[in-house]
């Protein structure tokens, strides 16, 4: 009888202990996590929803104009951005049957770019006033466009992005544009690209066709970019041999730099020297002193996979190179991320043949400081592709991977002043969609915004992350790594969570595509799960006294 009653009281115990197990559990991963203090936010009226293939925001003051591409039309929705309210009176919905490229602010107007076919269209459209201006023809169909573009690289805005036939890119301070396609030729001949520059109010400064220094199956096109008075610039991969993939991490090559300007006969050529070291990603951008660099990463023969170090060089008015600057990733910092990957993988949280630390890594965003020393901003970016066959045809799938941040600082003397490789994990398969991060610097501080799993808010910076999966409609929360750039020092803080937006369950949140103010406000436009988007507006707090 003793033995029954003492089984009986010990799973009375066993039960009582479960059930408080099961609702401490459950409180702690329902508590909404602590936001910072250091932003604020407001929250604009709902708005019902508009179905659309493709988003873009343009913000002038406080006005703003979103632009929505349906299948054959596209909505106008235009903002006061002091109350987050939508003018409905000034909503246009305008025939269009184009394919969307870009959309941006050029002379104090929304500029849509699109096209049909082998033409390039560009329309006006009012930021604050009811008007949309005809669109105007840049490149007819009588160019002989090439429907590979030729180019591979794309990066911040862009990052991930695929462009098809036409790129339409701004200069570095806003005045001009850039049209840019590729020219049909032969593989045995000299690659060929089609260049037009426009100010900023669409009237055309020099367009041309342009043979490029090499057959097309010995280069690789990179990264374009035109400066404040209309110069045009571009990076490529030389392969000593013809190659039908040019494979970087197979073939010999060397990387320059080119450019041309309107009077100009031919290119001016630069090559890229790192000593022993090759060219894996880098990007055309303007330092604060106006002059034009390039920089980004590099590997050496013994392992192309991972990049080693980072470099940045400056172009002068002539075209030439000088002033390179190259740091190596310190071997501590190695060693150390090496360890932590090691303990992972014995824990089982990390597969062994997951990516290396430094495979993969594209240039995001490069920062220059007045004292002369610069900051990338990259991430670990890649693409997968699987395909299926069956009774009806074969499908190919792809998945798109946007994973750990890696952020580095060099100083003028070629020091690593600090690096970090900062854990982030998401997957989709409708391209960028939701996914990679959005950063500014503010007050001596980067901040790195991007959309994460809830989950991840307590892990440590050497654990592995959760998978965050764009598009699978689970509770979301915004996020930012803040990295102090005197210092290096690194914070992680949850910036917004979706159960602030009026306990709506947010399930998209576009967060690259948010325009920012000049102010460094956010804005962001939500959809609650159910038939209506909203304005959020995230605000830095300057002086918490």
């Amino acid at each position: 009888m003793n033995l029954i009653m003492d089984t009986f009281k010990f799973l009375i115990k066993s039960t009582t202990f479960f059930v408080l197990l099961i609702v401490t559990t459950n409180n702690l991963f329902a508590q909404k996590p602590i936001l910072s203090e250091d932003f604020n936010f407001s929250i604009g009226e709902k708005y019902k929803r508009i179905k659309n293939t493709n988003t873009y925001f343009v913000t002038l003051g406080q006005r703003m104009v979103a632009i929505k591409k349906g299948r054959k039309d596209m909505t106008i929705q235009r903002f006061s951005l002091k109350d987050l309210k939508e003018d409905l009176k000034k909503r246009q919905i305008i025939e269009d049957k184009g394919d969307f490229q870009s959309v941006m602010e050029l002379d104090r107007d929304a500029v849509v770019f699109y096209t049909i076919k082998d033409r390039a269209y560009a329309q006006q459209i009012s930021v604050s006033g009811v008007a949309a201006q005809k669109p105007i023809q840049l490149v007819t169909d009588k160019e002989n466009i090439d429907r590979d573009f030729g180019f591979k690289s794309t990066y911040g805005y862009d990052a991930g992005g695929r462009i098809n036939k036409f790129v339409f890119k701004k200069s570095f301070n806003g005045t001009k544009v850039l049209v840019l396609f590729r020219v049909e030729t032969g593989n045995d001949k000299a690659d060929k690209i089609g260049v037009a520059i426009y100010n900023s109010d669409l009237s055309l400064l020099w367009k041309r066709k342009i043979s490029l220094p090499y057959p097309s199956e010995h280069m690789l096109n990179e990264d374009f970019a035109i400066d404040d008075e209309g110069n045009f610039y571009m990076t490529a991969s030389i392969f000593t041999a013809g190659s039908s993939d040019k494979d970087k991490l197979k073939n010999n090559f060397r990387t320059e730099v080119f450019k041309i300007g309107e009077e100009d006969k031919e290119f001016t050529k630069s090559e890229i020297t790192l000593g022993n070291n090759f060219v894996q990603d880098a990007i055309i951008s303007k330092d604060i002193t106006g002059l034009v660099r390039v920089s980004g990463f590099y590997s050496d023969a013994s392992d192309k996979e991972q990049v080693k170090g980072v470099f940045s060089t400056r172009l002068s008015v002539d075209g030439t190179l000088e002033n390179t600057i190259k740091a190596d990733f310190p071997n501590s910092k190695l060693q150390e991320l090496a360890m932590q990957r090691e303990t992972r993988v014995n824990e089982g949280t990390q597969k062994v043949d997951d990516k290396k630390d430094f495979e993969n890594i594209k240039v995001n965003d490069v920062i220059f400081n007045p004292d002369g020393s610069f900051v990338i901003l990259s991430e670990q970016r890649y693409v997968t592709s699987q395909t299926t066959s069956s009774s009806s045809g074969s499908r190919t799938t792809y998945r798109y991977f946007y994973r750990d941040i890696t952020a580095f600082k060099v100083s003028t003397s070629s020091e690593m002043v600090w690096m970090h490789k900062l854990p982030k994990y998401q997957i989709g398969i409708n391209g960028k969609a939701s996914m990679s991060f959005k950063n500014f610097k503010f007050n001596g501080k980067h901040y790195l915004f991007f959309v994460d799993d809830f989950t991840n808010l307590k892990r440590a910076f050497d654990e592995f992350p959760q998978k965050y999966y764009d598009d699978k409609k689970e509770f979301l929360y915004l996020t930012a790594y803040i990295i102090d750039d005197a210092t290096g020092e690194v914070v992680k803080e949850p910036i917004l969570t979706g159960s602030d937006i009026r306990n709506a369950r947010l399930e998209t949140i576009l967060l690259t595509k948010a325009p920012m103010l000049n102010n460094g406000d956010l804005i962001l436009e939500v959809f609650d799960g159910k038939k209506n988007n909203l304005l959020v507006k995230i605000e830095r707090v300057v002086d918490k006294k």
